[in-house]
């Protein structure tokens, strides 16, 4: 970290003002009253963020096409309503996977017609599911659920749920430890998970072997969350306290936090306020009506949202465009968006028409800048896509006036190859390509 010694004062001292400027947490219908317990957007339909999925008890999923400005309710076609639902994993608008129990087994659902049918896919007795995560822009995922007969329940999927497999997965059980509900992290071939045995279990082969890791002063780790823009190297725990790591997980130290209660979710993303000065936040839910916030990467705390009723479960989020769902006890839905506002201004003239420049320099590893100009006051979504048409990065979505802006795509985290960005901004819309050469 460098010159941390004057930029932490400097977060300290705006933070209060930097939120004051940010949106509010705005209150979603979701038409249930059930008990939710997770949600999830992921990165692989064409424009991630604008869906999201939840889940709850009673066999509820929830599903929204439009950031849950409304929710559909999916259950039923396949969920019995005896079935409590504990963790969801979205692949897209149309396709997710989501698994809960009843009594003493465990059952997982998958759909891929926007909630329409559900299929099980899997089942387990005297199992419990506690987390299933997928890799960015792919169809393998990860399954963790507690140890049945000696041996962590762990499992992979290679087409997006269809089928699962343990092979080759094998992770013994020490004593009577178990996971935790949504007590996961995975980015990209790294995975962790919290247990109530003073340890996580890291991977760094997508699970194929593990490494556990000591948290002494940490029984349980309810929530877990790593910082995407580190690598991972930086990260959170949450059980009755917060710890830090900034070295995978290797080593854990106590983090002071607000609030109290146990950890039920923890998550965060980046805000770039000017083009020196960038606010990490981080957003943790435990057990209350409030939501907690800081604006330095975890450093300091403070409540950001208190709801009315309910107490929050989890929080969820999409990590292309920080958009957050927070989910609570009484079947209602927090909702915030923060916009990514890494977009500069170039020039004071007013535009005659709209225009998205080629980028420069191109081809580029790994920094490359794009420029465009709009002559209306809107909204501008400025996007990045694979060659498949996936979208990997958003990096305009905010309302701009009239003028020429230019923005950077930091490709650190990419394979070489041909991108393409596309720019829609009040009925205009254009593409272009770009090469990433490593």
């Amino acid at each position: 970290m460098f010159k941390q010694f004057l930029i932490i004062p400097i977060l300290l001292f705006l933070s209060g003002m930097v939120f004051s400027q940010l949106p509010n947490w705005v209150e979603q219908t979701t038409g249930t009253t059930q008990t939710l317990t997770s949600a999830h957007s992921n990165s692989l339909n064409p424009f991630p963020g604008s869906y999201v999925w939840a889940c709850g008890y009673g066999g509820t999923v929830l599903r929204s096409t439009n950031d849950g400005t409304n929710w559909q309710n999916t259950a039923g076609n396949g969920i019995p309503t005896t079935t409590q639902l504990i963790n969801i994993a979205a692949l897209d608008a149309n396709t997710a996977v989501t698994a809960g129990y009843v009594g003493s087994n465990t059952f997982v659902y998958r759909t891929s017609n926007a909630g329409a049918n559900w299929t099980q896919v899997f089942t387990e007795t005297n199992g419990f599911i506690n987390a299933i995560c997928f890799m960015d822009n792919s169809l393998t995922g990860f399954m963790m659920g507690d140890p049945v007969g000696g041996r962590w329940s762990l499992w992979k999927t290679t087409n997006g749920g269809i089928n699962w497999d343990s092979t080759g997965m094998y992770l013994p059980q020490a004593g009577s430890e178990a996971g935790w509900n949504n007590g996961i992290y995975c980015l990209g071939n790294r995975i962790w998970f919290g247990t109530n045995n003073t340890k996580l279990y890291y991977s760094t082969n997508f699970g194929n072997s593990w490494t556990a890791q000591p948290t002494t002063g940490s029984l349980n780790s309810y929530a877990v969350y790593f910082n995407r823009l580190s690598g991972g190297s930086e990260g959170l725990i949450g059980g009755s306290d917060m710890y830090r790591t900034s070295n995978y997980g290797a080593n854990w130290f106590l983090q002071p936090s607000a609030g109290s209660g146990n950890f039920g979710g923890i998550t965060g993303g980046i805000d770039v306020i000017t083009d020196a000065l960038t606010f990490l936040y981080t957003f943790a839910v435990r057990g209350t009506t409030a939501i907690y916030a800081s604006t330095n990467d975890g450093t300091n705390w403070f409540t950001h949202y208190t709801a009315s009723a309910g107490t929050y479960r989890y929080i969820g989020k999409n990590f292309l465009n920080n958009k957050f769902w927070g989910v609570r006890t009484n079947g209602a839905i927090s909702y915030l968006h923060i916009p990514i506002s890494g977009v500069n201004p170039v020039g004071s003239e007013s535009p005659e028409n709209y225009s998205l420049y080629q980028n420069y320099p191109n081809p580029f590893n790994p920094d490359t800048k794009i420029k465009f100009q709009i002559i209306k006051t809107g909204n501008v979504r400025l996007t990045v896509y694979d060659r498949l048409g996936r979208e990997v990065a958003s990096l305009v979505n905010e309302i701009l006036q009239p003028g020429v802006y230019e923005t950077d795509f930091d490709a650190s985290g990419y394979a070489s190859g041909m991108y393409f960005y596309r720019i829609l901004a009040e009925g205009y819309s254009e593409t272009k390509s770009m090469i990433l050469i490593k």
